[in-house]
């Protein structure tokens, strides 16, 4: 009998390790599916100027080259903003993402506006790269008319000035996502959502 117990007792032993092991297996997999995917879609936040407003319009601001830049208002092609702040990591961490997208978005003009002193803009840009393929504005003011509590934050305008997405840009994807919501014509995933249920219960 006491081998029997003991026979059952390693059974259940060896089960109940392989089922640990197996979940550790499926956690780690998980894991990697969503490093893989990575975030879908900007998060918007209530405040600012809502989607289809006309967004605040700034001119006379200077670039990092100090070239004019407009922010806002009518013009020959979609305006990407990207707020940012000097002492954001996550937002340096965007920079080469930015570059790449500036230069290969030809009908996309990106402003990166942030806030700070020379010395701060200077050591952010440092080791960046960036050249004319964008511009850097130093624009507490438009900050504040846009509302923007918290960064890396994103908004696209289309040519008429007009706000079609914005939200939290954490990742290239999220940054990726305003264009896509610009070409869609749906802001975000929660209006996508939203549009859905409304669809569903017209049907029900």
């Amino acid at each position: 009998m006491n081998t029997y117990f003991l026979i059952v007792t390693v059974v259940l032993v060896v089960a109940v390790v392989v089922l640990f092991l197996m979940v550790l297996a499926l956690a780690r997999e998980i894991g990697r599916v969503q490093v893989r995917l990575g975030p879908l879609g900007a998060r918007m936040m209530d405040t600012g100027p809502k989607i289809e407003q006309v967004a605040p319009t700034f001119r006379g601001l200077t670039d990092h080259l100090g070239r004019t830049v407009g922010v806002g208002g009518h013009r020959d092609k979609p305006q990407l903003l990207l707020f940012t702040a000097p002492t954001c990591s996550t937002c340096k961490s965007l920079l080469p993402g930015l570059r790449a997208m500036a230069k290969a978005e030809k009908d996309l003009e990106v402003v990166v506006i942030s806030d700070g002193t020379p010395a701060e803009h200077e050591q952010f840009l440092a080791g960046s790269g960036i050249g004319s393929e964008l511009s850097y504005v130093d624009g507490r003011d438009v900050g504040i008319a846009y509302q923007v509590g918290t960064t890396p934050y994103g908004v696209i305008l289309d040519e008429h000035g007009k706000i079609r997405s914005k939200g939290l840009c954490n990742h290239m994807a999220q940054v990726e996502s305003l264009l896509n919501a610009l070409e869609s014509g749906t802001p975000s995933l929660q209006h996508l959502h939203e549009s859905a249920k409304v669809r569903a219960s017209a049907n029900a």
